[in-house]
């Protein structure tokens, strides 16, 4: 992922998928940690940005054109909240579910889908500080899904967990063009996905390679 911040710098991180949103495939989810400073610093400088996706077995590479938003726990603030998602089963004018509520409701299921592994990275310091000599900070390796455990002053398992939880957001991608490269053919073949100006139908063009 790559985008450009306020002084004119190029970042760069390198950011792992989760899965396409069901309810409208536009939009990509990936994993942050509100306390990662640089990537969320990045995003907050500039939410327009790049992915690049290279599939080496098949022989492609995806550019991806768009903007992020961010959705984080209820007792956080973020500057580029996730907008209203229309259900399928759900009109325009629909207001029984508001963003805050859906956007919660997913980043709820994409807790409860990860590894007991990649849940305890949320109780870890923030990437891309200085390494302490500091066990303690490390000492979480695994941790349990308990969101549907009440919390408890008396339960340290269910406070630390509440803790990661709060510290986990969604990273939301909505895609508006995508430049596909098929190398794996000669001659190689580019072709451009591009969506119209109401946002609905795709527009695809082929361009030379």
């Amino acid at each position: 992922m790559t985008n450009l911040r306020r002084n004119g710098q190029p970042s760069l991180h390198n950011i792992r998928f989760l899965d396409f949103l069901k309810d409208d495939t536009r939009y990509l989810i990936f994993p942050m940690a509100f306390n990662d400073h640089n990537l969320h610093g990045d995003i907050k400088s500039n939410p327009t940005a790049q992915l690049c996706w290279q599939m080496q077995t098949t022989k492609e590479i995806y550019n991806l054109s768009g903007r992020f938003y961010i959705t984080s726990s209820p007792t956080k603030i973020t500057r580029f909240p996730a907008p209203k998602i229309i259900t399928p089963n759900q009109s325009p004018t629909d207001t029984d579910i508001s963003a805050k509520e859906y956007w919660e409701s997913q980043r709820r299921r994409f807790w409860t889908s990860l590894s007991s592994q990649n849940r305890a990275i949320y109780t870890w310091p923030p990437s891309g500080e200085m390494l302490k000599d500091d066990k303690e900070a490390f000492k979480c390796l695994k941790l349990d899904d308990m969101l549907d455990i009440v919390s408890g002053s008396n339960n340290p398992e269910k406070v630390l967990h509440d803790s990661a939880f709060d510290n986990f957001c969604l990273l939301v991608f909505k895609v508006n063009e995508v430049v596909r490269f098929e190398y794996g053919v000669f001659p190689a073949k580019r072709t451009v996905y591009s969506l119209d100006d109401e946002g609905k139908e795709w527009i695809v063009e082929g361009l030379n390679p």
